[in-house]
Formats: structure tokens, sequence, C-alpha cells
């Protein structure tokens, strides 16, 4: 896929996600925002569903027959050809409390590796974006990284997943704590993960995230220059995979707060 492809499917995808985003939030307005569990702590709200509905009807328009793969209808992986990789509402339960922390992600993913993506919230309205070899951007501006060089003074948001034992949260939550940093955890992982790559924080660590919560992020956090794990490889795609972004020079510390 050449330059100027990316570029489209960027452009494409940072349109599609404010749209969604804006149509999330109508939808809330109009009563749709109430939710229901998938399972332990796992909401999902019928704006959810119309949200990935208009996200494929959009991209089936623009890309047809390209394969698409959400969190709320599935999807087959062949490895054929481009993939989009959809959370259509990231941080559903902040989402149907009526809070501002969830966003819409929409990744492309080329031969098994994240290559592009955009990330959308209504309130405020930001859209992150990037693409492979294209750079990182903010509503249109360059991003970068924290320039951050010791842990000491280093924000670093820590994810939980009921998909791990929480023992293993708790463990990773005294390492980062231990080394001096502050900690945070604010209930949706696509921005934790993109507020990363736009230096607001200085990392972001989670010890199992799904591929839809984070191949977009992961295409703008390195462009964005983040020090960032080996996120999409194995079986990514279908069982997700530890993750962590961070500022480039805490990125050995990083893994091993991972590792340990």
């Amino acid at each position: 896929m050449d330059r100027a492809d990316l570029l489209r499917r960027r452009d494409a995808a940072a349109a599609i996600a404010a749209e969604a985003a804006a149509l999330a939030a109508r939808l809330r307005a109009e009563g749709g925002g109430v939710a229901s569990l998938k399972g332990t702590q796992d909401f999902i709200t019928e704006a959810d569903g119309a949200t990935e509905r208009f996200l494929r009807e959009r991209l089936a328009t623009l890309f047809p027959g390209e394969e698409v793969l959400g969190e709320e209808m599935g999807g087959a992986v062949s490895g054929a050809g481009p993939l989009w990789v959809l959370d259509p509402i990231d941080g559903t339960s902040n989402f149907a409390r009526g809070g501002d922390r969830w966003c819409v992600s929409v990744g492309l993913v080329v031969a098994g590796r994240a290559v592009a993506g955009a990330i959308a919230r209504h309130a405020p309205a930001e859209v992150f974006a990037g693409a492979e070899g294209c750079g990182a951007t903010l509503n249109g501006a360059p991003i970068r990284a924290a320039p951050t060089t010791d842990i000491g003074r280093a924000i670093i948001e820590v994810g939980w997943s009921l998909r791990t034992p929480i023992a293993g949260f708790h463990r990773l939550s005294e390492r980062v704590m231990a080394a001096g940093a502050g900690m945070r955890c604010g209930g949706s992982g696509a921005l934790g993960l993109v507020e990363t790559a736009a230096g607001r924080l200085d990392g972001y660590l989670e010890l199992h995230i799904n591929a839809w919560d984070a191949a977009a992020a992961l295409a703008i956090a390195r462009e964005a220059g983040c020090w960032t794990s080996a996120f999409d490889s194995g079986d990514w795609l279908a069982r997700g995979n530890p993750i962590g972004f961070g500022a480039p020079a805490l990125g050995g510390r990083l893994a091993a707060f991972l590792a340990a």
C-alpha cells in the first residue's frame, strides 16, 4: 500500500470516527446510552451497536469488499487484504453514566500490522490520527510522545481487565508506584493509549487488551515516536495481547514492568 493510499485511508478513518462519535453522543441524548452487561463489568448500550453499524456502512461504501473486525459484531479475518478494526464506543461504562471519557476507534491492519487509524472524541472535539510513514496528528496538528526521562516524574495509566487475574493488575500497579511514578486509570484503554502518543501521559500499560481497543492507537503511537510493545504480533487479532506505550526514554522501564 503506497503513501497516497495510506493517507486517503487515514483521512477517511478520521472523518468516519468523528461522525460516529457525534452519532453516539446524539443517541445517548435520545436515550440510547442505557447499559446492559455482556459479562462482569463489560457493558454494552444500544448506541454501541448502532455506531458500529454506521461505521461498517460507511466503510463498505468507501472501501467495498474489505474485511471488518468489530467489537460488537465480530468478523472473519482471512488476512488476504486490508482489515478495518473497530471499537464503536471504547469506555462504554463512562459513556453510559454520562461521562465524556469515551471514544470511537477505527484502525487499519495490513498483513497483520497496524498501519493507520483514527480515534475520535466528541467532547472535547478531538481526532487523533496517524499512518505509517506519515506522522501523527491531533486535530491536524503534529503530536509527539513526552520527552520524560525520569520515571519518578512520569504519569502512567494502568489499565485493568477481568480477562486476567486481578492479582496481576495489583502487582503491576505496585511496580509502577514503587518506582515513583504517578498512576491513573481512566476507563478507556484507547484514550489512554492515544493520550500517551500525544504526550499527555508518559506511559500506558495493560496486561491484556483486545485488538479493537488498540489497533488505531498503535499506528498513531508509533508515528508519534512512542516506545511500543510488540502488540500486533502472534494471534493478536483474535486473542489480544499485553500492551505498553510510553515516552521513548522510559521504554526499558515500562517493558520491565510488564515482564516482571
